[in-house]
């Protein structure tokens, strides 16, 4: 392994022209890790995203190598199942963009706020053994109350997680711990994408349960905190 593994950031978004574009795309672009990539995938949207992230992806080239991609599932509807299934379609499409090179998958939700040193701190995660591994994605839903963000993907013994303490059984406030499956923001090894792992209906979920026929065991670093903005948070059901 090179002592700077290389790392593939992945991000999608869809109708985001208007949902603070440019400063999540530079948000993401600055990341301190020296070998990374980033692989960016536009579906089913009906705005100029594409084109404004294209600008982004043109200023910043000479220094970062962006990838990026437009495409349209024809998969419609806003129910939750019908919206797992289409980002399911979505990231799989990022998927199959993996290079031979890429030592890791970074999957990165691109509206979410994680922090410059997110790619080393994963990497290091990773050579001692504990990957996948996940932060923790939080959410401010007032000045005085922050929850955990993720309750559907994150879940141990079949069980999702709570917004608020103890959250889970499972759960250290200080220390990495063993979870059956994570969301928002984790890092996985790129040859399991090559041997075909990929979302399904219920999205990171059917990956998750893939990865762990693999041998793989999934970790959270409570420590590598993860900020949903809420101005762009919209409620939705978990079923």
């Amino acid at each position: 392994m090179t002592q700077f593994p290389r790392v593939a950031l992945c991000s999608w978004w869809r109708n985001d022209s208007a949902r603070n574009l440019q400063q999540r795309a530079w948000r993401l672009l600055s990341k301190s890790y020296p070998a990374a990539r980033w692989l960016w995938l536009v579906g089913d949207s009906s705005d100029d995203t594409y084109a404004r992230l294209l600008e982004v992806a043109g200023e910043i080239r000479p220094y970062r190598s962006v990838e990026l991609l437009q495409i349209d599932t024809g998969i419609c509807g806003e129910d939750p199942a019908t919206r797992r299934r289409r980002l399911g379609a979505t990231v799989n499409l990022v998927l199959e963009r993996v290079r031979e090179e890429d030592e890791y998958l970074l999957l990165h939700e691109s509206d979410l706020v994680s922090p410059p040193d997110l790619v080393e701190r994963f990497v290091e995660h990773a050579q001692s053994g504990r990957c996948p591994i996940a932060g923790w994605p939080i959410l401010e839903i007032n000045d005085h109350q922050v929850v955990f963000y993720d309750i559907w993907a994150y879940r141990s013994g079949g069980k999702m997680f709570s917004n608020l303490p103890p959250f889970s059984a499972c759960y250290r406030p200080d220390a990495p711990f063993q979870v059956d499956s994570v969301g928002s923001v984790w890092m996985f090894d790129a040859a399991d994408a090559r041997r075909g792992a990929r979302f399904g209906a219920e999205a990171c979920l059917t990956m998750c349960a893939q990865l762990r026929e693999l041998g793989r065991t999934f970790w959270v670093d409570p420590t590598l905190v993860v900020v949903q903005p809420r101005d762009l948070w919209t409620p939705t059901s978990t079923t």
